[in-house]
């Protein structure tokens, strides 16, 4: 199915006067609707997309790749925690912790 039938991009008036078809229409489609309310944006899905959606980061969480990035990141993170901020001039700048 093409993408522009499957993914809409709706304001919150619009999405307000035809719920009950949205929700149809996303159900049985499997399609996905963008809901816009001036800078705001949140997406309907269904249920199954978000389980395949979910199942995927599963998997892709367990990967060895994944594993080893967020070892890397715990260790940057615990390493910068521990480190005093330095100003753009080399100078120590304070902390909550210093």
């Amino acid at each position: 199915m093409p993408d522009e039938l499957r993914f809409s991009l709706m304001s919150i008036e619009q999405v307000t006067k035809g719920f009950a078809e949205l929700h149809e229409r996303v159900c049985c489609d499997r399609g996905r609707i963008e809901i816009h309310d001036g800078d705001r944006t949140c997406v309907l899905i269904s249920k199954e997309e978000l389980d395949t959606l979910e199942g995927a980061l599963e998997i892709l969480a367990n990967t060895a790749d994944v594993q080893q990035m967020a070892k890397t990141i715990a260790a940057l993170t615990h390493t910068v925690a521990k480190t005093p901020l330095r100003t753009a001039a080399g100078k120590t700048a304070r902390t909550a912790a210093n």
